[in-house]
């Protein structure tokens, strides 16, 4: 299940996301959802919350894709959305 709430300090951060421009680039494809309930056992469903203790995934962005511990690319389509690595967070988010 990923509920993601996104911290300003990186310090607070679990999770460094950087968003690639390229799907072929990306760790996981990520479809976004309003519905909490949608993202169940759902890596590649996020769903941003409003609330750090209502998340799963505390997040914060970088500009630098280095400095990143997970790359995403935005998908259209929740059939489109998943992992394309494997990756350390998988199942972890």
């Amino acid at each position: 299940m990923a509920l993601i709430y996104e911290v300003q300090v990186r310090g607070a951060a679990k999770v460094l996301v950087h968003e690639v421009s390229s799907r072929a680039a990306a760790d996981l494809l990520v479809y976004r959802v309003d519905s909490r309930g949608a993202t169940h056992n759902q890596d590649s469903l996020w769903c941003q919350v409003a609330s750090r203790s209502m998340a799963t995934s505390l997040i914060h962005w970088v500009s630098h894709r280095g400095a990143a511990d997970l790359l995403v690319y935005f998908v259209s389509s929740r059939g489109a959305s998943g992992w394309q690595t494997q990756h350390p967070l998988k199942g972890r988010l």
